[in-house]
């Protein structure tokens, strides 16, 4: 087994991150108190490639791996302590528009990635329901109904990431009420097109410079040739091919903000002093930073696995859902015991680990529940 890293995708790495300490760190403070969407960081991001990384080159992207695509990710939110943008940027190029490099057809590549590879266009995926969460299938409330040379689309979708400065929308709805899960089917939803609307805007405790809200669909018209995929595929194949980079790529921001809180912790530690010394010599907090450390190299080989598998074209069902329980779950750990190490100040907003303990908390929900992972990895092994 070779755990080395090539020398190029370090450099890249390198680049990503001083990019986003340059660009978007210096800002996120204030955006993160007021809730601020910045287009222009967007648009930097979009000039950089990173908005079409994953994208292939034919269609304007930089044709970059999982592997790649998952340390970009680590990279950004370690530069940029903005757990926000970095998710916006994971909804956008992963869950809202790989379905369509993975299962579109070739006038719907060409339809729609080029302008979502520059930032034009954002994209965000339209899964989960005020209703249904865990078994957003199962539970799944939108219909499409085939009218003619359309779709007509009812329903609403909730906590979409995107949602009010969204442009295109990878959207799932009932075809078949009848075969369950096996009768969703997956459609590109433009804003633009009639019966769209977008609901109130919604506040988070954390995550606040991403934009969420509720989509409502009232008689909405979806052209034929946007269905993704075949009908009734939504889950059987557009869900496969998505949800494990979903799972492995969006999950790396946490890394990113673990490795930040880690060395901020270390460096504070050994300055800030108490009883005449400086409090890392003490064992209670030795422990925390130790502890800190191992969470974050166990959980950064997990998710650096589960992509090489993707890379490597091997289905990693079990791998992605432990590298996703894991490591959201440390970043919750480590977030609280690193604020425990800055005492008081970790509950001051203008210190960056009370936003990175905020924003951690979304990765246990967020793309399937660490319960839910618990699950499929279960029965993964009871297959």
């Amino acid at each position: 087994m070779d755990f080395s890293i090539p020398e190029e995708l370090l450099e890249f790495r390198d680049s990503v991150r001083e990019f986003a300490r340059k660009e978007v760190r210096p800002s996120v403070e204030e955006r993160d108190l007021n809730e601020v969407w910045d287009p222009a960081i967007w648009n930097k991001m979009g000039e950089m490639g990173l908005l079409g990384l994953p994208f292939p080159e034919e269609y304007g992207g930089q044709g970059a791996d999982c592997l790649t695509t998952t340390i970009a990710t680590e990279a950004f939110a370690e530069g940029s302590t903005d757990g926000g943008l970095t998710l916006a940027w994971g909804a956008h190029s992963i869950i809202g528009s790989m379905p369509i490099v993975l299962c579109g057809t070739e006038d719907q590549k060409r339809r729609y990635i080029p302008r979502l590879a520059t930032g034009e266009w954002t994209a965000g995926l339209g899964l989960t329901e005020p209703g249904s969460g865990s078994d957003a299938a199962g539970s799944m409330r939108t219909t499409a109904v085939k009218k003619g040379d359309r779709y007509i689309l009812n329903g609403s979708k909730m906590f979409i990431t995107n949602g009010p400065i969204g442009d295109v929308f990878t959207v799932m709805a009932v075809t078949d009420k009848s075969k369950g899960a096996m009768g969703v089917s997956v459609f590109i939803v433009q804003k633009d097109f009639p019966g769209f609307k977008v609901g109130k805007k919604l506040r988070k405790m954390g995550m606040r410079t991403s934009t969420t809200s509720e989509l409502i669909f009232e008689d909405l018209e979806v052209p034929e040739e946007n269905l993704i995929s075949k009908e009734n595929s939504g889950f059987l194949r557009v869900g496969r091919a998505t949800l494990e980079w979903e799972r492995t790529v969006l999950v790396a921001s946490g890394i990113g903000f673990m490795q930040f809180m880690l060395d901020e912790a270390v460096e504070y530690a050994s300055k800030r002093e108490q009883f005449g010394e400086p409090i890392i010599r003490f064992h209670a907090i030795q422990d925390k930073i130790a502890k800190a450390r191992i969470k974050l190299d166990a959980s950064r080989l997990l998710v650096y696995a589960s992509a090489a598998k993707k890379d490597q074209g091997i289905p990693a069902p079990i791998e992605s859902s432990i590298a996703k329980v894991y490591a959201t779950e440390a970043a919750v750990e480590t977030g609280y015991d690193m604020g425990q190490i800055f005492g008081g100040y970790c509950y001051i907003h203008e210190y960056p680990v009370e936003r990175a303990y905020r924003d951690s908390r979304l990765g246990t929900l967020g793309g399937g529940t660490s319960e839910v992972m618990r699950s499929i990895i279960a029965a993964n092994l009871s297959a």
